[in-house]
C-alpha cells in the first residue's frame, strides 16, 4: 500500500483537481485506489466524480472514531470509476481541526487508522489536503508513507509560499522522528505551467533552489523536483466539468504541450515506476468511460 499526499499551504494550487486525476489514472491502470478528501473547507475531491454508492459516513466519523472500520460500507463510497473508492470530506463546520488539536493522538490518528486491514486492500491511497497550515495538514503529512507531492505554480509568490509554508511545516514535524515516525520525501509538482518568460524564470529559480539544497537549513527529508509539469490547459477544467479524469478526454493533441493522458502517465510513472507497464497499458487501451 502506497500512501501519498498532495499538499500545499496555499490554496488554489490545483491539489484537488490533480489528486482526482492521478487517482483516476491509477484506477484505469487496474490499481485498487482510494481517494481521501482531507480538505474540510472546500471538499472538491468529494464531488469530482459521481458516485455509484455513497457511504453514510466520511472523514469526520473516521477521525472521530465513530464508524466501525470492520464495516467498510459505512465509510467507503464507490465512484463511477472502476477501482476507485472515496472517503468524502464532511466537516463543514471545521470541528475536526479543534478535536484533533486536543486529542492526545490527534496528529498521528490518521496514520494509525490507515494501519487497519480495511486499507491493506488498496494499492494506492491518495490524500487530498487543504491549502493552509493547520493540524489537518500535519496529520495528512504524518500519515504519508510514500511521497508528499507538493503543488506549486510557476510564479514567484507561490514559490515563496512553498518555502515559507510547506517547507517550514515539514521542519516543524521533525520532532516526530523521536517517536519512530518517518517523514516522507517531498516531490514538487509544477502546475499551470505556460510558455511565458515569467513562468520560465520562476521555474529556473525553483530548480536552482532545490538543486542547491537552499530550501531548508534543517535535516528534512529530501526535496526533489518532478520532471513532469502540468500545463495550464482547458482539458483539466473540462474533466472536472464532466466528472471524468482528464486523461480520458485527451490522448492526442496538436498543441506543443503534451496531451493530458501522456502528462498523467508520466506523473504516475515518476511516482510509481514499479507499475510502468500498467500505466503504459492505459495509453495503449485508451479507456474513455461513459462520457466523452
Amino acid at each position: 500500500m502506497h500512501v501519498i499526499s498532495v499538499i500545499s499551504t496555499k490554496g488554489g494550487e490545483g491539489k484537488s483537481t490533480h489528486s482526482a486525476n492521478l487517482a483516476g489514472f491509477c484506477a484505469d491502470a487496474g490499481l485498487k485506489t482510494l481517494l481521501i478528501d482531507g480538505d474540510y473547507a472546500q471538499p472538491t475531491a468529494s464531488s469530482y466524480y459521481s458516485l455509484r454508492f455513497e457511504a453514510p459516513c466520511g472523514l469526520y466519523e473516521m477521525l472521530m472514531q465513530t464508524v466501525d472500520l470492520n464495516h467498510p460500507e459505512q465509510l467507503i463510497s464507490q465512484t463511477c470509476i472502476d477501482n476507485l473508492d472515496l472517503i468524502i470530506s464532511n466537516d463543514p463546520h471545521e470541528q475536526l481541526k479543534t478535536s484533533m488539536m486536543h486529542a492526545p493522538d490527534g496528529r498521528i490518528r490518521l496514520r494509525n487508522l490507515l494501519q487497519h486491514p480495511l486499507f491493506a486492500a488498496y494499492d494506492v491511497i491518495i490524500i487530498d489536503s487543504q491549502g493552509a497550515r493547520s493540524i489537518m495538514l500535519e496529520l495528512v503529512l504524518l500519515a504519508t508513507s510514500h511521497t508528499a507531492v507538493a503543488m506549486v505554480k510557476p510564479v514567484v509568490p507561490d514559490i515563496r509560499e512553498f518555502l515559507r509554508g510547506t517547507v517550514t511545516l515539514m521542519e516543524e514535524l521533525l520532532p516526530y522522528r523521536g517517536f519512530g515516525l518517518t517523514l516522507p520525501p517531498m516531490k514538487v509538482l509544477v502546475n499551470c505551467m505556460d510558455y511565458t518568460l515569467l513562468a520560465e524564470e520562476a521555474l529556473n529559480a525553483l530548480t536552482t533552489i532545490i538543486a542547491d539544497g537552499t530550501y531548508s537549513k534543517a535535516d528534512i527529508p529530501p526535496v526533489t523536483l518532478l520532471e513532469t509539469q502540468i500545463y495550464d490547459l482547458e482539458v483539466y477544467k473540462l474533466g472536472h466539468t464532466r466528472g471524468q479524469p482528464a486523461h480520458r478526454l485527451e490522448y492526442q493533441t496538436d498543441r506543443k504541450s503534451l496531451p493530458a493522458a501522456q502528462t498523467m502517465h508520466d506523473l504516475a510513472c515518476e511516482l510509481f515506476p514499479e507499475w510502468r507497464d500498467r500505466f503504459d497499458a492505459v495509453l495503449k487501451n485508451q479507456p474513455k468511460g461513459d462520457k466523452e
